[in-house]
């Protein structure tokens, strides 16, 4: 049997939006920016993507902008409003447990005289309000917090932390990394109240090679990749048409399948449950968390001998993030919420996507069962 669990890392693309996007590959291929009738056709179809993906996220189509992957929309939100507010203030507001192209980017920009401030978290992930409040200065000029973190799923009050930031600093800018969010959770950029949000199509049974960028009107930030006039002169270079037409039909239809995220939540109470009783540490917490998403350690066992023995088997799981995994280093994630060193050793996160059954979590749970025996056995997952 194969058992895909891995997807927090990517997501098997659509067969109706894989469809779409070879029509658009082969058929309908023209550059959206020739000014012929076959490029204004494909304009006009990239731009009806555009309404449609604004419209689902609650922004307008002029406030949308589309980038090549999530980690480019992450930088370009924090450099370009760093690099273009620099006057008002070069201290910038994080978390501890942000992605890596978060993390890595505010690391770049302390090295050009930013100063950053990281809040800390509870054992469950949730960033401390207080802290994050008493944080802002007169001189913030950012903001950036993630909505579901990428390894844990749990759930920040992104709506809550836009009120403090807004009642405490207005010049202040927020961004909220949502890229786990889509799919998984009902998100509205306008009850967030963020000013730039970043989205990756392959999160939610899109094509790889697409990330979406929400800008709010009106606020200041430069370009994070300068060539022609495409998308309103912020980003330069051809659009990937087909990408981002099949991006919009994936996105649609995440929404629409927001209702079946209920049975995927009791699978995921199902294995949870099972797996506590094999001797597992659940690390998500479920009562706050996108429901997909479990983050489990088992002590002295490690992590990446139980997903090469799940792999043998037909079972894909990870140990951490997709960008992060093949590091040597590991969980920064569980290091922040207070687990120790040798606990994020034996770390795995299992997540769900609509298209699993309780087949393959039955079949996951009995292999699992196996594995753990043998490694504890045999110390040789130690």
């Amino acid at each position: 049997m194969f058992v895909y669990f891995d997807n927090n890392a990517t997501t098997p693309v659509d067969k109706e939006v894989a469809d779409l996007v070879y029509k658009y590959m082969v058929s309908d291929y023209a550059n959206p920016n020739s000014i012929h009738g076959f490029g204004n056709k494909i304009e006009k179809m990239m731009e009806d993507a555009r309404e449609l993906i604004a419209e689902k996220l609650d922004a307008m189509p002029y406030e949308i902008y589309f980038t090549s992957c999530a980690s480019e929309s992450i930088n370009w939100a924090i450099r370009g409003i760093c690099k273009a507010n620099y006057r008002s203030g070069k201290h910038i507001v994080s978390s501890a447990i942000e992605h890596s192209a978060t993390i890595n980017t505010l690391k770049e920009l302390e090295n050009d005289g930013y100063s950053v401030t990281l809040i800390k978290t509870d054992k469950s992930g949730v960033v401390d309000l207080k802290e994050l409040e008493e944080a802002i200065r007169e001189d913030t000029i950012l903001v950036s917090i993630m909505a579901a973190n990428n390894e844990t799923g749990t759930l920040e009050p992104v709506e809550k932390i836009g009120e403090i930031i807004k009642s405490k600093n207005k010049n202040t800018y927020f961004h909220v990394d949502a890229v786990q969010a889509i799919g998984k959770i009902p998100f509205s950029i306008r009850k967030v109240n963020c000013d730039m949000a970043s989205f990756s199509a392959h999160k939610f049974h899109g094509p790889k090679g697409v990330g979406i960028t929400y800008k709010k009107e009106g606020i200041r930030i430069f370009p994070y990749l300068t060539g022609g006039s495409q998308e309103r002169s912020m980003r330069g270079g051809t659009q990937n048409t087909a990408g981002i037409i099949g991006s919009a039909l994936a996105m649609k239809k995440a929404y629409d399948n927001l209702e079946d995220m209920k049975r995927i939540d009791a699978l995921r109470h199902f294995m949870a449950e099972k797996i506590a009783h094999m001797g597992g540490i659940i690390a998500t917490p479920l009562d706050n968390s996108v429901p997909n998403t479990l983050a489990v350690i088992f002590e002295g066992v490690r992590a990446d001998s139980i997903v090469s023995a799940l792999s043998d088997e037909g079972i894909f799981v990870s140990t951490s993030s997709a960008c992060s995994s093949k590091s040597s280093s590991s969980n920064r994630v569980l290091h922040q919420m207070g687990y120790t060193e040798k606990q994020a050793q034996g770390n795995i996160r299992i997540s769900l996507s609509h298209l699993n059954n309780g087949k393959e979590v039955d079949y996951f749970l009995e292999k699992l069962k196996n594995v753990l025996n043998f490694l504890k056995f045999n110390h040789s997952g130690v």
